[in-house]
């Protein structure tokens, strides 16, 4: 079983969520507010047990997930574990768009809920399915929609056309991974993740 230390485990959740660009020890360091000589520590551990890949570029070592790895997507699951929120309203929505799991196999929540809370205007989900599940999933939207008084904002595709939007750096689609909250399908992102043509692999 896959063990990561809360520090270790935020370093692979930031590496798994940015990976359009390369870090360096001080860039991961001054990003997740870690001291330089204790990212080193972390990076030297996480590349030992195969986590990580390294290249040195110039006089700087840059870091990426070993996506290789046999094990390397367990460490990813269990980073990318659902963010501790205190904010209650959050919780709720959380609950709220539970439903949905019946039929779409990727949610993250994000947008200005996980920032404003009860001030949000409305609740943005990144939701990813089969084609043939859209009208499913519209019926169950439309259902959470009469118990609550935000509009819920649905970004609602294929698995496919996630990885088009990837590829194509669409800007909510990658706010949404670096900044939202994995609700569930955490597998199907790194998936997404892992064969993303715009991966820029170190």
């Amino acid at each position: 079983m896959v063990s990561l230390t809360e520090n270790e485990a935020r370093v692979m959740d930031f590496l798994v969520r940015n990976f359009l660009e390369k870090y360096n020890i001080n860039q991961l360091a001054k990003k997740l507010s870690i001291s330089p000589g204790g990212m080193f520590k972390i990076l030297k551990k996480l590349r030992n047990q195969n986590f990580l890949i390294s290249k040195e570029i110039g006089n700087n070592t840059f870091f990426d997930i070993n996506y290789d790895s046999g094990d390397v997507l367990d460490a990813c699951k269990f980073a990318l574990t659902e963010k501790k929120t205190t904010n209650p309203y959050v919780r709720i929505w959380i609950k709220n768009l539970a439903p949905l799991n019946e039929k779409a196999y990727l949610a993250i929540l994000f947008g200005s809920v996980l920032m404003k809370g009860k001030e949000a205007k409305d609740i943005d989900v990144l939701l990813v399915h089969d084609r043939k599940d859209f009208d499913e999933i519209n019926k169950i939207i439309n259902n959470i929609q009469k118990i609550v008084t935000k509009e819920v904002h649905a970004i609602s595709m294929t698995k496919e056309d996630l990885i088009k939007n990837i590829n194509k750096e669409n800007e909510a689609i990658i706010d949404a991974i670096k900044t939202g909250i994995v609700l569930w399908g955490r597998d199907i992102l790194l998936e997404v993740v892992k064969n993303g043509k715009t991966r820029k692999s170190v």
